[in-house]
């Protein structure tokens, strides 16, 4: 997730360039366009990017991972979504696969420091 978009998972078919509305918790429901789709997941833009604040806000709330983690994080989502939106299809696949790197990176340290914290 970035300030500009997200990438979800999703199930059903969606074709590129069409509108979706998103749920998140925490937020407005959010008027989204689909922008590139890989398998099951698919890469939003929303209508209208979050304010920083908002976003940073959103981090708080999913835990407390390093700044400099939420930072380049933050960082290689917004490279890749600058990416996607002028990728040919043969390159989506590999964005999509680094935005899902970055999920899972996220959320493995995301565990390791609520154990972590437990553990104190």
């Amino acid at each position: 997730m970035s300030t500009n978009g997200c990438r979800i998972e999703c199930t059903a078919p969606v074709e590129d360039d069409s509108w979706i509305w998103l749920s998140i918790a925490g937020l407005e429901t959010q008027y989204c366009r689909v922008v590139w789709h890989c398998e099951e997941f698919i890469g939003l833009e929303f209508e209208r990017p979050l304010s920083e604040a908002v976003f940073n806000k959103l981090l708080a709330d999913q835990g407390q991972l390093p700044e400099t983690t939420i930072k380049e994080l933050r960082s290689i989502a917004s490279r890749t979504h600058w990416l996607a939106r002028k990728a040919n299809d043969d390159d989506i696949a590999i964005l999509a696969e680094l935005s899902r790197k970055c999920a899972v990176d996220g959320l493995v340290e995301g565990l390791r420091l609520g154990e972590a914290a437990k553990g104190r």
